[in-house]
C-alpha cells in the first residue's frame, strides 16, 4: 500500500544524498518523528543514525535542533550538509558573541533549516529565548547515552536537556546512539521525560564479521602476517601515539602503504593522512582511539586492536567499522599476558582520589589566574603539556582528573577541539580595492580572499590558511601576520585557527577549604567503569562464540555466530595426524632451530592451541626439544 509519507523520503533521500532506499529500520523511525511521537534509534556503528533525523528535518515546515557532545564531529556533519545544500550551521566554544548572536537570529528567522549545539549551549539563557522563539519541528538528541549516568561515557551537561522540554513539551524528541544496555536505554528515557517513546533498534549481530581474539608474545610478527594476508583497507588501533608512528614505519619497511592518525599531530596532518586513507591511497591507518567518529568508509576489510579498549562498548564501535558494506571482513584482537595488567593500571591511573582532584583543580585555577569567587563561564585553551610540566602531573592524570570535574559539573571541556580560521570584510566594499597598492602584501591577501570565498561581507567564512598560503605564495606565518594587521587596521575580522582543548569553568572558584566532590557519586561511576573492564576482559580471555559474548552484553540472544576463532576451533587442543605431519614439515623446512612464534605465524589462528599441544606431545615423544633459543629437531626425517 502506498504510503505518501515515507515516498516523500524517499525523495528526498534521492535528491540529496543519492541512495535509492532506506537501510531497516530507518523508514519506521522517520514516520514515528515526524508523525510526532518521542522515539529512540538504537542503530549500531555505521546503521546510519544521522540519516534518521536529516530526512525529516527537510520535510519539516520548521527547523529542527540537533544536541552532540562532539565539536568536530558536528563541525564535519554540518560541512558535508552545506556540501549538498542543506542549511545547516554549530554553535560552539570557537565562536564569538556576535556570531552566536547572528548564527540564532538566522535559526529564529532566516532559512537556517538545521542547528547543532552542545549540551553546554543549552544552560544558556541567550540560547532559550532564541529556542524559544523558533518554530521547531522536533529535536534530536545524537549519542543519547551521554545522558545515562550507567553509560560509558556520561556527560552531566546532558542533563540540561529537559530545560527543552519545560519550554517547548509538546515538540517530538529524537534519541539516537549506537551503543546501549537495556538498563541505560530506561535511564535515557526517564532522563529525557520521553513520553511513551517508539523504540527501534537493529540487531548488534554483525554477520559478515568474524571476530577473533589471538594470544600472542609476537604481536608485531602476527601484526604483519595478518595486513599482508588479508588485502584491503586496514585501521590497527593501539593506546600509544609513539606506537602507531613505529608500527606505521614497520609497515612502510616491509612496503605496506600506512599512514599515522592521533590527537597529537596537527589538524592538518590528520585530514591529510584520513584523505589518503579514504580514497585509497595508502592501505593501512594506524590510529588511536581519536580516529573513526564520523567516518562512513565502507571497504575496511579488516580492524585490529593491539591493546584491550577500556569497555566492549568502545570495542564494538572501533570492531564495527569493519565491513559496512556487508563483505566478508575481520576483527582480530592481538593480545598477550602483560595486557591485561596494562588495562588494569590506565583504569586505576582513571580514577584518582579526591585530595588528588582538590590539588589538581587548585594547581589549574592558579595557572589560569583564576581568583577566588570568579570563573564561572570563562573560557580558556588550555595547552596540557605546559600545564603538566609547570605542575608536575602526569598528562593521563590530569586529563582523569577533568573528566571528573566534569562529570561533578564544575567544568566542560573539550580535548583537542579544532577551531578553523574565519574572517568577515568590514570594510566599505566599493572602497576596498583603493586602500592598498597591488603590490602590497595585504592587498594580495585580499583579493585571494576574495577570489576564493563567497559571503565574506556577511558572516565569519571559514578559509584554510595553508591553501591561502600556496595560493598567494606567502609564507603560512606572514598570512596570518598579514590578517591581524588588516584586522587591526579595521578591514575584516579575523578568528586564527586552534587546537587545543577548551575548558569551560561552571562555577566560581570556591576558597580551597569549600571545595566538595560527590564521593558517592564518584565511587559509583567507577564500580560501573570497573564492571565494563571486567566485561571487555571476558571477552578477550572466554571460550565462547565471540559474537555471542557481545550480544549478550546487550541483552541480544543469538545462535553461534560459526565464524569466529572460537566457533572454528581455537579453543581445542585437539589435533590431526594430518596436523602432526605438516608441523614436522614446518619444523624440519627450517635450518637450525625456530622459535615456536615462528611456527604458530606459519598455521591459522583457530589451530594455535592445537599446534601448541602437538608440540608438547613432539617434545615428550623425543622428536623435538625445546629451549629459550627454540625448537630444535632431535630426531632426523629417515627416523621419524
Amino acid at each position: 500500500m502506498p504510503n505518501p509519507l515515507i515516498d516523500k523520503a524517499k525523495y528526498i533521500l534521492k535528491k540529496v544524498w543519492g541512495y535509492d532506499e532506506f537501510r531497516p529500520p530507518q523508514e519506521e523511525i522517520i514516520q514515528s518523528i515526524f508523525e510526532g511521537h518521542d522515539t529512540i534509534a538504537l542503530l549500531p556503528t555505521g546503521g546510519g543514525k544521522s540519516i534518521c533525523y536529516q530526512v525529516p528535518a527537510l520535510m519539516s515546515s520548521g527547523k529542527v535542533l540537533v544536541v552532540s557532545p562532539l565539536v568536530s564531529l558536528m563541525l564535519d556533519q554540518v560541512k558535508a550538509l552545506q556540501q549538498m545544500g542543506v542549511s545547516a550551521k554549530a554553535l560552539h566554544g570557537g565562536l564569538k558573541a556576535d556570531q552566536i548572536d547572528m548564527i540564532l537570529d538566522n535559526f529564529v528567522h532566516g532559512p537556517l533549516k538545521i542547528l547543532y549545539v552542545s549540551p553546554e549551549r543549552i544552560a544558556s539563557e541567550q540560547f532559550q529565548v532564541r529556542f524559544y522563539m523558533t518554530n521547531v519541528s522536533f529535536i534530536a538528541i545524537d549519542e543519547a547515552h551521554c545522558i545515562s549516568q550507567w553509560g560509558h561515557d556520561f556527560r552531566p551537561s546532558y542533563l540540561k536537556i529537559s530545560m527543552l522540554r519545560e519550554l517547548k513539551p509538546h515538540i517530538p524528541l529524537i534519541a539516537l546512539t549506537a551503543t546501549a544496555t537495556p538498563k541505560i536505554l530506561d535511564d535515557i528515557a526517564a532522563q529525557l521525560y520521553l513520553k511513551e517513546p517508539n523504540i527501534y533498534s537493529k540487531s548488534f549481530a554483525r554477520d559478515n564479521i568474524s571476530f577473533t581474539v589471538l594470544k600472542t608474545e609476537d604481536k608485531m610478527s602476527e601484526l604483519l602476517r595478518i595486513v599482508s594476508k588479508i588485502k584491503g583497507c586496514t585501521i590497527i588501533y593501539m593506546r600509544s601515539r609513539t606506537g602507531c608512528s613505529k608500527i606505521a614505519e614497520m609497515l612502510l619497511s616491509k612496503g605496506i602503504t600506512a599512514t599515522v592518525y592521533h590527537a597529537g599531530m596537527t589538524h592538518e596532518e590528520r585530514m591529510s593522512n584520513q584523505h589518503n586513507w579514504m580514497i585509497n591511497k595508502v592501505r593501512v591507518i594506524v590510529a588511536t582511539n581519536a580516529f573513526g567518529m564520523g567516518i562512513d568508509k565502507k571497504d575496511v576489510r579488516c580492524v585490529v586492536h593491539l591493546d584491550i579498549p577500556s569497555s566492549i562498548e568502545d570495542y564494538y564501535q572501533e570492531a564495527g567499522r569493519a565491513g559496512r558494506d556487508g563483505e566478508p571482513s575481520f576483527a582480530i584482537a592481538l593480545i598477550n599476558n602483560n595486557d591485561v595488567h596494562s588495562a588494569s593500571k590506565i583504569f586505576d591511573y582513571s580514577y584518582p582520589d579526591v585530595n588528588e582532584v582538590k590539588q589538581i583543580y587548585s594547581s589549574l585555577c592558579r595557572h589560569l589566574k583564576i581568583a577566588v569567587g570568579s570563573g564561572a563561564g570563562c573560557s580558556y585553551y588550555l595547552e596540557f603539556d605546559e600545564f603538566c610540566a609547570a605542575y608536575n602531573v602526569n598528562i593521563y592524570r590530569f586529563q582523569s582528573v577533568l573528566r571528573i570535574l566534569e562529570k561533578q559539573g564544575w567544568i566542560t571541556f573539550t580535548e583537542g577541539m579544532r577551531t578553523p580560521a574565519k574572517v568577515m570584510i568590514v570594510a566599505n566594499a566599493r572602497d576596498l580595492y583603493n586602500y592598498y597598492k597591488e603590490n602590497d602584501v595585504r592587498h594580495i591577501v585580499l583579493v585571494q580572499l576574495l577570489r576564493s570565498h563567497e559571503g565574506l561581507f556577511d558572516e565569519m567564512v571559514e578559509i584554510s590558511l595553508n591553501k591561502l598560503a600556496i595560493q598567494t605564495e606567502i609564507e603560512i606565518g606572514r598570512v596570518i601576520f598579514i590578517l591581524k594587521v588588516l584586522q587591526n587596521e579595521g578591514v575584516l575580522h579575523f578568528n586564527n585557527e586552534t587546537n587545543m582543548p577548551e575548558i569551560i569553568f561552571t562555577i566560581d572558584r570556591p576558597d580551597d577549604r569549600d571545595f566538595a566532590l560527590d564521593v558517592t557519586a564518584m565511587n559509583e561511576i567507577k564500580k560501573e567503569a570497573r564492571k565494563r573492564l571486567d566485561s571487555i576482559v571476558e571477552y578477550f580471555s572466554g571460550q565462547k562464540c565471540r559474537q555471542q559474548l557481545l550480544l549478550d552484553y546487550f541483552d541480544e540472544k543469538s545462535a553461534v555466530c560459526g565464524k569466529c576463532d572460537v566457533c572454528l576451533g581455537s579453543s581445542s587442543n585437539e589435533y590431526s595426524i594430518e596436523d602432526k605431519k605438516m608441523l614436522l614439515q614446518n619444523i624440519h623446512s627450517i635450518e637450525g632451530s625456530i622459535t615456536t612464534g615462528r611456527i604458530f605465524s606459519m598455521w591459522p589462528i583457530n589451530k594455535r592451541k592445537r599446534i601448541a599441544q602437538c608440540l608438547e606431545d613432539l617434545r615428550q615423544e623425543g622428536f623435538i626439544d625445546i629451549d629459550q633459543k627454540g625448537i630444535i629437531m632431535k630426531k632426523n626425517k629417515q627416523q621419524i
